[in-house]
């Protein structure tokens, strides 16, 4: 694809270093290329900015014309520039510092966000993170635009994103606490579609949630969606059905007062990954390693519990 410009920097530094010693054979000497090659490169620039640059003086070397002293200040501007954004990139690359966007899949940011951002300033306190909650199809647009380097997100829900997994969650029910199944052991999805499902109303968590059942050859239940992940805990304790989630929850109290259990799932159904997403191809800079520090740290800790999570649960109360 052509910038409309027809002259590059190559050009540009093989015209100033011509000018500034006055000789095409020692700016040659001094940017380890050809005679030839240094020679006809600010023969093409003259051509493509339609003005002469330089007087070439048999065996005295050259010197700048009128036209060629006006643009070598300019020349030498514009080549500085593109060292400092060289320069600029290079700390981008392999620093840990500065402004990092990260997205956050909306029903995830509430059990990691704290956590992340605690342990952000312990490790790298020059690390601003900008965190974007979003649902999945909106984390894709961003990770697209590229407004975020990484997206904290579920496999399933990565789409065409390159995806580093953190961890592997398998597949767990949330009852209310006097559910009578409760007590009776790992369950399968068959013995709970009786009832209804409570899920997060988005389009990805239901498709999920479709492909769950259609795997086990199980009817989908009755849908009752929820645009949060405590809404769905407290219908789940008020009775109205059961939630799918990818991590045991160690509080069994909603914000309301109710009680809920988790139970494990029978069955070979495939677990989740937690993880994050980033464009295919993209390498990832210094702060998004950093980030991925940080994020891996605090998974760990919540699964183990070695340090109290900021939310109930690490994972989320729909498919």
């Amino acid at each position: 694809m052509s910038d409309g410009l027809g002259f590059s920097l190559a050009q540009l530094r093989y015209f100033v270093v011509s000018a500034e010693v006055g000789n095409i054979s020692e700016a040659a000497e001094q940017l380890c290329a050809s005679q030839s090659t240094v020679s006809s490169a600010v023969m093409r620039l003259e051509r493509q900015l339609g003005v002469q640059l330089l007087l070439r003086h048999h065996a005295r070397g050259v010197s700048l014309t009128p036209s060629g002293r006006h643009l070598l200040r300019e020349a030498r501007d514009l080549l500085g520039r593109a060292r400092n954004l060289k320069a600029r990139g290079d700390a981008l690359a392999g620093d840990a510092a500065g402004r990092l966007d990260i997205g956050f899949l909306a029903s995830l940011a509430p059990f990691l966000l704290p956590g992340v951002h605690q342990l952000t300033r312990q490790r790298y306190a020059d690390l601003r993170l900008t965190v974007h909650e979003e649902p999945a199809d909106r984390l894709a647009a961003l990770l697209g635009e590229g407004r975020c380097e990484l997206a904290v997100t579920y496999d399933f829900l990565a789409g065409d994103a390159q995806f580093h997994a953190l961890a592997e969650l398998p597949l767990h029910a949330v009852l209310a606490d006097g559910d009578p199944l409760g007590g009776s052991g790992p369950l399968k999805l068959a013995e709970l579609a009786a009832r209804p499902l409570v899920t997060l109303n988005t389009p990805d968590d239901i498709r999920h949630a479709e492909k769950l059942f259609a795997n086990a050859g199980v009817p989908l239940p009755q849908v009752i969606g929820a645009a949060s992940v405590e809404t769905v805990r407290g219908l789940v304790a008020a009775g109205s059905g059961f939630a799918l989630m990818y991590q045991r929850s160690r509080a069994t109290t909603t914000l309301d007062g109710g009680r809920v259990r988790t139970v494990g799932i029978a069955g070979d159904l495939p677990p989740a990954f937690l993880g994050v997403a980033m464009m295919p191809g993209l390498a990832m800079s210094g702060r998004g390693m950093a980030f991925l520090d940080v994020l891996g740290s605090t998974v760990r800790a919540s699964r183990s519990g070695s340090a109290e999570p900021a939310h109930p649960a690490l994972g989320r109360a729909g498919p």
